[in-house]
């Protein structure tokens, strides 16, 4: 696969999650957080979490280019951002099915980005 391609497609969906969790976090983050993702110091912390997801993807399309060096900073915070998302999941105390597909969508970010990271040298 193209490195480029893959970046662009990690990138469309940080974007696409991030952009839902900021236009509706409790119905994005419902599943996430529980009965509270209502409550306003909720809503204000996933929407925070969307804009940093979407800021992340637009920095790596802007990234993109011959020279790797940016385009892997980006990759990396992701990766740090992803890992960080799964560890407050499992943090968080909850263990239901929902929490669970969380923390696995967080892994697989991860991996996805440590594989891109890897490609990219």
């Amino acid at each position: 696969m193209d490195v480029h391609f893959a970046a662009r497609c990690l990138a469309a969906t940080r974007i696409g999650l991030g952009l839902a969790l900021f236009l509706a976090p409790e119905r994005a983050a419902r599943g996430w957080i529980g009965d509270d993702a209502g409550s306003n110091g909720a809503a204000t912390a996933v929407r925070a979490l969307g804009a940093r997801d979407v800021a992340l993807g637009v920095g790596m399309l802007a990234a993109i280019g011959d020279d790797h060096t940016d385009l892997r900073r980006w990759v990396e915070a992701g990766i740090v951002a992803d890992l960080a998302d799964g560890a407050a999941t499992l943090l968080g105390g909850r263990t239901d099915r929902t929490r669970g597909l969380v923390v696995v969508m967080a892994a697989s970010g991860a991996a996805f980005g440590g594989w891109l990271r890897r490609r990219l040298g």
